[in-house]
């Protein structure tokens, strides 16, 4: 049951992926047999990943093979069988090694994945910390990456996204939910977070897709320009 949980449900608990959050409009595991979304969710997850893993395949180099790990990783907890909240971790990992090419984007997605999770901390008692650890985190990006490129559009998307994320994970200390809805503000996270996910994973995507094995520049490269402009 724990390598193949199949018989635990088609999600754990309301974790932000697409099937969790079509469930809101659809329930899936009324209309399909076990098997069905086994299969469903076995192509999905197959299909997401084939684009990523395909490119790398024809572009071996190491930052592809970052993009390809994020990729890859996102596109498990998006589409597959039993996704537990911590798993998007396994996508943050990958994508920090991007900081010093995209540490606007990083820094987001870091901090939208943190949020995510908030009912799960919330449950086991780590609500302070989370908000503590996101400040520090967010403070510490912003001195030792200085040199972020911050168009008017992505300021926008980044500061709303997250104030957005933060507000409703406030409220859900300050406004009781209904009796016929105890798990309101969960559900609006968790949907709220996924379709972020699902921004993130097509951006990611389009990134590493667009690379080419000529011209893509190398770690030891990156952060030498950095250090330069400092």
């Amino acid at each position: 049951h724990r390598l193949f949980p199949f018989s635990r449900g088609l999600y754990e608990d309301k974790v932000a992926n697409v099937w969790c959050t079509t469930s809101v409009l659809m329930k899936l595991r009324g209309l399909l047999t076990q098997q069905s979304l086994t299969l469903l969710t076995a192509v999905s997850t197959l299909v997401a990943t084939l684009p990523s893993c395909l490119h790398l395949l024809y572009n071996p180099t190491p930052y592809c093979f970052v993009l390809a790990l994020v990729n890859t990783s996102m596109s498990f907890f998006l589409f597959s069988f039993q996704v537990h909240e911590k798993s998007i971790l396994l996508a943050v990992m990958p994508s920090s090694l991007l900081s010093f090419t995209h540490p606007v984007i990083t820094t987001w997605f870091s901090l939208v994945a943190l949020f995510s999770m908030y009912p799960l901390l919330l449950k086991d008692g780590a609500a302070l910390s989370c908000w503590a650890l996101a400040g520090l985190y967010a403070l510490t990006s912003c001195y030792l990456l200085p040199n972020m490129e911050l168009s008017k559009t992505i300021l926008f998307l980044c500061t709303s996204s997250i104030t957005g994320l933060l507000i409703l994970c406030a409220t859900s200390h300050m406004i009781t939910p209904p009796a016929h809805l105890p798990d309101l503000f969960p559900v609006v996270i968790s949907g709220y977070s996924c379709i972020l996910f699902l921004i993130f994973w097509l951006y990611f995507n389009t990134l590493q897709l667009r690379c080419r094995r000529r011209g893509t520049p190398s770690g030891k490269q990156i952060i030498h320009k950095h250090l330069k402009t400092d």
